[in-house]
């Protein structure tokens, strides 16, 4: 449809279920107890346990500040865990010091304080912990509570490899994958994945599945790469799930099946993975192998953008802008595409830009158009350089 102030076409558009996928490092999580599940549990142990730590006990102070950041045979409270933990730490307990770096990473019981967080990580690592070594890989690979060196990354991520961590190796597969900080060697990737996934590394097992698929190179091999992100799937990654729905859903290298993708994209979901309920909602939008239900896809779709999926952002706006299930409404439409677009979404890009280059919308912008298509092309989006020439065209 033209727009009537200048003859260009403002179509937004959809983000829909991809095969393309962003795999990042994976930081160790916080070290459960799992204690109330023990045949040892009790009442009076966990008295003998509380007493134990009030006279200094740092191994009991540890145990209970893990113990109450989890809610394992206590109710969960951040402040205990984090009074318990800092206890233990004080006294240089490389598990406490681990588990407070994790908190304090993930503003759990306040606001996140990574360089607190990459100083118990670093503390915990001196005294031969293999869990903050990998968390300080990833410190430095972001410039969290530090200053971002992918070099010192790809060393901690060795180090903690070199020790057996199964994620550490995984993350070393990740960084020799792209060149991060070490040279680019996909046969080295493959074979850190291999390693870390024979050692039940669920994230391995989704990058050894995603590699043996996708690569160009000869460890191509689309069975074993389906066999890979099967056992990731059923070993708790809603990614690998989700993934096999893509291909289905795509019809990469196998038979379109519109079916099978619904049901791959309903495990990750069960998983909570967020990019399987866009997609849901997707199928259910569109009617592909199921009948059409908008209200089921709003539904997906809102559960999806509650847990800030950017492409879940994307579809509420679009529907938003063409009153598609929900009344037209350019506000909301700008609010979700603007979310898309501060998560460098670039279908959320080029559909902030189309809102703005929509006379009757209340928000026309030529200028902030042209900024933000410019962002898009840079993104390789090519139906944003066709929308930023005829925005230069001269008008006759």
């Amino acid at each position: 449809m033209a727009d009537e102030a200048g003859g260009i076409m403002n179509i937004a558009i959809q983000s829909e279920p991809t095969s393309d996928v962003v795999v990042t490092t994976v930081a160790t999580r916080l070290k459960r107890t799992d204690y109330a599940a023990s045949r040892d549990y009790n009442e009076m142990v966990m008295s003998l346990m509380h007493q134990a730590a009030n006279r200094g006990d740092a191994e009991c102070q540890s145990k209970l500040g893990a113990m109450y950041a989890v809610g394992d045979g206590v109710p969960q409270d951040y402040r205990k865990a984090a009074h318990y933990l800092r206890l233990a730490a004080d006294k240089e307990n490389a598990l406490a010091l681990f588990n407070l770096g994790v908190l304090h990473s993930n503003g759990w019981g306040g606001d996140p304080q990574p360089e607190l967080a990459f100083d118990c990580y670093s503390k915990s690592a001196q005294l031969g912990n293999a869990d903050a070594l990998n968390n300080l890989g990833v410190c430095f690979q972001h410039g969290r509570g530090c200053v971002r060196n992918l070099s010192q990354a790809f060393a901690k991520f060795r180090e903690a490899a070199e020790r057996g961590h199964a994620i550490a190796l995984s993350n070393c597969g990740y960084m020799k994958e792209l060149g991060l900080g070490t040279t680019i060697d996909v046969f080295e990737a493959h074979a850190y994945y291999k390693n870390a996934a024979e050692r039940g590394c669920v994230d391995a097992l989704y990058n050894l599945g995603r590699l043996c698929i996708f690569t160009e190179t000869n460890l191509k091999d689309l069975e074993s790469g389906l066999d890979w992100l099967l056992k990731a799937g059923v070993l708790g990654s809603g990614d690998g799930y989700n993934l096999l729905g893509c291909i289905e859903y795509k019809g990469f290298n196998v038979k379109r099946n519109y079916d099978r993708a619904r049901e791959f994209f309903h495990l990750a979901d069960r998983l909570g993975n967020a990019a399987a309920k866009n997609n849901l909602g997707w199928l259910y939008q569109h009617g592909y192998g199921i009948e059409a239900d908008l209200e089921k896809a709003l539904a997906y779709y809102r559960d999806s953008a509650a847990q800030h999926y950017t492409g879940a952002y994307c579809n509420l706006g679009y529907l938003h802008f063409n009153g598609i299930g929900v009344a037209q409404d350019y506000a909301e439409a700008l609010r979700y595409f603007r979310l898309a677009a501060d998560g460098d979404n670039s279908t959320g890009l080029f559909n902030l830009a189309v809102l703005h280059l929509k006379a009757d919308s209340g928000f026309y912008d030529p200028g902030k158009a042209a900024g933000l298509l410019k962002r898009c092309v840079l993104q390789g989006n090519a139906e944003a350089g066709e929308l930023l020439k005829t925005l230069s065209s001269p008008r006759v």
